[in-house]
């Protein structure tokens, strides 16, 4: 009778160690399995691949002369979307820039030179869930133009001949060229430096689609020389976040920047 109770005792054991193990490995195949899932329900709402962006970005400009106006300039860029192993990357390339919004008495002009000469960013994006549905949010990072590093006091350059800056857009002058139409006057240039940063800031709204708004951080221009001279005036100005917002579209592969110009 002992022996039977010993023989009913270790099998009872036995079982219970061989459903502890189960439920062990049941958990850890279920906790292996999440991160798939996850990943794959994010490519769901957010497919890999080709995407154009929009930016609309507001401004309120206060220039000598001419007095305050509010302004806006639109971007349309070549968008690709991967992922690694970090997290969803972006990558995008400007094809198109121009202004929305003129000043009152004067029109500006951003050259085919200026838009092939803005550099192509790369830099991680994140999705998450939430009571609402699906965030985004993009970094885009500082972006610096007409020069190549900051001062040692964060200022931007104040003179062409400022040993960073070079001719950026490859046009023969100093820093970046703007073209400028005054009314009774011949067509202006401003020779400039830019540093903004940005920060795309939305909602998924559908599969492969999303729309947001534009966090500015910080915007700087300075002009360094113009033509005629009179345009020599650095304008102050103001970004305007509230009226900045941006679209976010998935579109066919093999797309490119001649495509999308076309299809404005």
């Amino acid at each position: 009778m002992r022996k039977q109770n010993t023989d009913l005792t270790n099998l009872g054991q036995n079982r219970s160690a061989r459903l502890h193990t189960l439920l062990i490995s049941g958990l850890v195949i279920c906790c292996g399995l999440l991160p798939k899932v996850s990943a794959a329900q994010e490519d769901s709402i957010l497919p890999l691949g080709t995407y154009r962006l929009e930016m609309i970005m507001a401004t309120i400009a206060r220039l000598p002369l001419f007095g305050n106006s509010k302004s806006a300039s639109k971007s349309v860029s070549l968008v690709e979307i991967r992922r690694e192993e970090s997290g969803f990357v972006q990558t995008h390339q400007v094809c198109d820039f121009r202004v929305l919004d003129d000043f009152r008495m004067i029109k500006m002009v951003f050259p085919d030179k200026f838009v092939s000469a803005m550099a192509k960013h790369t830099y991680p994006i994140l999705i998450e869930k939430d009571a609402e549905g699906w965030r985004y949010r993009a970094d885009l990072g500082v972006e610096r133009i007409g020069y190549r590093t900051d001062l040692p006091d964060g200022k931007l350059p104040i003179k062409m001949d400022d040993p960073s800056v070079y001719d950026w857009d490859g046009d023969g002058h100093p820093g970046a060229t703007l073209k400028l139409s005054v009314p009774l006057l011949p067509d202006g240039e401003l020779y400039v430096v830019q540093r903004g940063h940005s920060i795309l800031s939305g909602r998924i709204v559908q599969p492969g689609k999303i729309e947001g708004g534009i966090e500015v951080r910080s915007f700087d221009q300075r002009v360094l020389g113009a033509s005629p001279s009179f345009l020599n005036r650095s304008p102050d100005i103001e970004p305007n976040s509230k009226d900045s917002r941006f679209t976010l579209s998935s579109i066919p592969a093999g797309s490119n920047c001649e495509s999308l110009r076309r299809a404005k």
